[in-house]
């Protein structure tokens, strides 16, 4: 143990930056990974990585100004080359391109990493100060070099935190999306040019600004147009990677002259200070040592160079070199993009995942006959908490709540379920009359609109709980379920929609409820129905309508959870969506900019409401008051209370 220890003291710091090293690499490819997955392991291994590429080379900076005159045994023999390796740690802690702030809350805290650059430049000066006059000029020299450019990147790493700020792009004015775009375009081309030209519209929707006037740009074209909805889906998946990127990354400030600027001063302080380091002779200096700075020197190298093609691969940098006439850049711009590590047009995945939680499973205890690793463990915990230690059930919901969520893909057919419906929604808007019938469900839906309107979440659940019970019940009594779910008359993919969103919704009430309209609290609501009758309450109101899972039926299921999505996504906040960005994306993220680019949603004129109904159980508690009550001309000629309309 004395010889581990030992050798540990004496190769201590090497390990330190060559650890440093090692997660800027990490952070750089895994970086662009989260941009369209919700993997928790990769979050929760990106989220160690960047906590600990910061505190890994603040502690070899702090170690070096300790230890720098210590004569440990295995230096008596050479000089200490490791005050060398100051100034890559400050290109360390600059950061990498893919990766700029983890959450927003970094980008609202940049002042803080402001206060850290100037401490951290005053610790690795200190260190190379100890060191003049014990190297030779060409290495000092190669230091200063190195300094210049870890002084740009970590100020780059401080500049896109605070650009990155919902704060700072409010006051911006949105230039950085308004430039000269190609024109003439078609195909991909187009399709990418009209993405961009839009980018203002999807600024100002992001920022909450005041109400978006029509202008008579490509993406006019085709809103006003049905058959061009899958353009509208590729154009905003497209734009949410955009925004990703202008959030979480360094792309807003090389998109400006002096980020451009200051990147090549950077990168040409590191060849000048490599040029000059590899001629000098390093006898005396342990070759382990001179291993270790060239494998920074060569790290550093391979990383601006990716850098490099990462941005190429920007839509941005594209349009820019097009404008520009450079040929030659803008095709090889191009055929990145269209690659499958850039924005491959035809595979675009945002969302990627979307999150999925069975209440009706957790209260039914219907799927304990599964055989997963999580399903054991439930069980386990049931048996032992519930069973034996009498527990109560609700208490243990938030181990449900982990284990039981889980991820699948975005199905293309609920992608355009939703765009499907937001352009019938669009037809009700300009057709007053136009109204969208239920046969099969209104009656249900009208005798529980009571609850839904007083909460939102009573809502979810109940519908929740009718779409799973539905979905279990065979279609007769000699049919199972995997029979009634292949069924000619049944299309195929059609029941998979309806449990992807009401599972959905569900996971949105249980694990984001700040991004729904809740006038209750999320765990009120559940804590509501973990009471045995209230879900008696909720099986007698089905069985007074016999619902069978016919076609229609389903149909019917899957636009009314559509229309429960875009009806959240029309009051969500803005702020919500930035945030969740950085987790994946959401589902209702992309419904929330398709809205936007419809003009639909509480930010705009054309506003969804849950339902037109107001029953008298509504009417006598959904009472409006004025602050100020303007009387009106013909006062007597309207209607003393329109409690669904007056706000």
């Amino acid at each position: 143990m004395e010889r581990l220890i030992r050798l540990y003291n004496e190769w201590e710091i090497q390990l330190l930056v060559l650890l440093s090293f090692t997660l800027q690499l990490f952070l750089f490819f895994a970086g662009r990974l989260r941009r369209c997955s919700g993997n928790r392991l990769l979050r929760l291994s990106l989220w160690a990585a960047y906590l600990g590429a910061d505190l890994a080379a603040v502690y070899a900076l702090g170690y070096l100004s300790r230890h720098q005159d210590i004569n440990i045994e295995r230096l008596r023999r050479t000089e200490q080359l490791a005050f060398f390796w100051a100034p890559f740690l400050l290109i360390h802690l600059g950061g990498q391109d893919t990766i700029t702030a983890f959450a927003m809350e970094d980008n609202n805290l940049w002042l803080r990493h402001l206060l850290n650059l100037l401490t951290q430049i005053a610790l690795a000066l200190y260190v190379f100060r100890k060191s003049i006059g014990r190297h030779s000029a060409n290495l000092l020299l190669s230091g200063i070099f190195l300094f210049i450019a870890g002084i740009i990147k970590y100020g780059e790493r401080i500049w896109s935190l605070k650009c990155g700020r919902l704060r700072s792009l409010e006051s911006s004015t949105g230039h950085q999306s308004r430039k000269q775009l190609p024109e003439g375009n078609a195909g991909d081309a187009g399709f990418v040019g009209a993405a961009l030209n839009s980018m203002p519209r999807a600024l100002d929707v992001l920022l909450e600004r005041s109400m978006i006037d029509p202008s008579s740009d490509q993406l006019d074209q085709l809103v006003k147009t049905e058959v061009d909805s899958d353009e509208m889906i590729k154009m905003v998946r497209l734009q949410l990677g955009i925004i990703y990127d202008d959030l979480y990354t360094k792309a807003l400030v090389l998109r400006t002259w002096s980020g451009v600027i200051l990147r090549c001063i950077s990168q040409a302080s590191v060849v000048v200070a490599f040029a000059l380091f590899h001629p000098d002779d390093k006898q005396r200096y342990s070759k382990a040592d001179v291993a270790i700075t060239y494998t920074l020197f060569v790290g550093c190298f391979f990383l601006e160079v990716c850098s490099m093609f990462i941005s190429m691969m920007s839509p941005w940098t594209w349009a820019w070199l097009k404008v520009q006439n450079c040929d030659v850049l803008a095709r090889l711009s191009w055929f990145v993009f269209c690659c499958d590590i850039g924005y491959p047009r035809m595979k675009q995945r945002w969302p990627n995942l979307i999150g999925q939680y069975n209440f009706h499973s957790w209260l039914t205890e219907s799927d304990l006959q599964r055989s997963t690793r999580n399903r054991q463990i439930m069980v386990v915990f049931r048996k032992l908490f519930v069973g034996l230690l009498g527990v109560k059930k609700k208490k243990m919901f938030w181990v449900s709540n982990l284990l039981d969520t889980k991820y699948t893909d975005v199905d293309e057919m609920i992608v355009k379920c939703v765009a499907k419906e937001l352009s019938l929604l669009l037809h009700e808007f300009d057709d007053g009359q136009a109204r969208q019938e239920w046969p099969n469900i209104s009656q249900l839906f009208g005798n529980a609109q009571d609850g839904i309107i007083r909460d939102f979440g009573y809502g979810i659940i109940f519908m929740h709980y009718v779409t799973e019970t539905l979905l279990e019940k065979p279609a007769s009594p000699s049919e199972d379920m995997e029979a009634n779910a292949t069924r000619p008359d049944v299309p195929s993919g059609l029941v998979e929609v309806c449990q992807k969103l009401s599972n959905y919704m569900m996971y949105l009430l249980v694990t984001h409820p700040s991004m729904l309209p809740l006038s209750i609290s999320a765990t009120a609501t559940l804590d509501h129905f973990h009471e045995p009758e209230r879900l008696k309450d909720v099986t007698k109101l089905m069985e007074d309508f016999e619902l069978v899972a016919t076609k229609e039926t389903l149909e019917e299921i899957a636009r009314l959870w559509v229309r429960l999505l875009l009806y959240t996504a029309g009051k969500s906040k803005a702020e919500m969506h930035a945030a969740q960005l950085s987790e994946g994306g959401e589902l209702i993220t992309f419904a929330w900019l398709l809205m936007a680019h419809r003009r639909i949603g509480d930010y705009h004129l054309r506003r969804i409401h849950l339902t037109n109904g107001n029953t008298r159980g509504a009417d006598a508690e959904l009472t409006n008051v004025y602050a100020f009550y303007v009387p009106r001309k013909s006062e007597d000629q309207i209607p003393a209370a329109d409690h669904g309309s007056d706000v």
